[in-house]
């Protein structure tokens, strides 16, 4: 084992870091050119191709029927792992873009990429820009612009999914569109929450059907986020 993770630290973990430096770079070069933020998540893309190929990821994903080309919708998903992120990126098929807290927007080249390729922030402490958040994720699903939220917040451990906060379902009542449950399961024991060790793995991802606009758009936020959390925590137990 200790011969296994001085070979992670050797080459897998500063190759990532090196392509992330590489890559956001190139992100925010192209936004000189692009204003929309498609060839930056262009960019995304490839970068998390290379590092699921580099991790020696196997994911499986089920449920993009599910989705209408050229439809947005917001998807709320349980949040394992940063290979969360790396897996929407390299396996859904359509332009999106990531609700992710304001401290990430802060990070050197993963950062400028969040903010240049239009992704949306949310400081919870700041109500005035918790509002702009809703204004900006509204204006996205407006031009066809999917939403990627993680409703728990923060990675958990990976034993259980954690409690849903009701913000997120908020954004998806003020963008009028279709909310989508997404179970992820496995991708925490790939990179554990608190540490750098990178292990090869296998991740599942279940997207559910859509739940209409119309069908939720009058029930409370808590209502709205105790269904959804229900729906991928039962997924969840049935693999895990």
């Amino acid at each position: 084992m200790a011969v296994l993770a001085k070979m992670n630290v050797i080459w897998r973990v500063p190759l990532i870091l090196f392509l992330t430096i590489f890559m956001g770079t190139i992100s925010v070069l192209c936004s000189l050119f692009d204003g929309t933020g498609r060839l930056q998540h262009g960019c995304a893309v490839l970068w998390a191709r290379m590092i699921l190929a580099i991790a020696r990821a196997k994911v499986q994903i089920t449920g993009l029927e599910n989705l209408v080309p050229g439809r947005a919708y917001i998807l709320a998903a349980n949040h394992l792992s940063m290979f969360d992120i790396w897996v929407f990126l390299a396996y859904l098929p359509f332009q999106f873009r990531f609700v992710a807290k304001e401290s990430l927007f802060r990070w050197p080249f993963l950062g400028w990429h969040l903010r240049r390729s239009g992704n949306i922030s949310i400081d919870r402490r700041n109500p005035r820009q918790a509002v702009h958040s809703l204004e900006a994720a509204s204006r996205k699903t407006g031009s066809g612009i999917s939403i990627v939220v993680f409703p728990e917040g923060m990675r958990t451990w990976g034993e259980t999914v954690g409690p849903f906060k009701r913000g997120s379902f908020l954004l998806a009542q003020h963008a009028g569109v279709p909310l989508v449950p997404v179970t992820i399961i496995g991708s925490h024991r790939l990179l554990p929450r608190g540490s750098a060790m990178i292990q090869p793995g296998e991740i599942e991802v279940r997207i559910h059907d859509p739940i209409e606009y119309h069908e939720y758009k009058d029930l409370d936020l808590q209502t709205v986020a105790e269904s959804v959390h229900q729906k991928i925590l039962e997924s969840y137990r049935q693999v895990s």
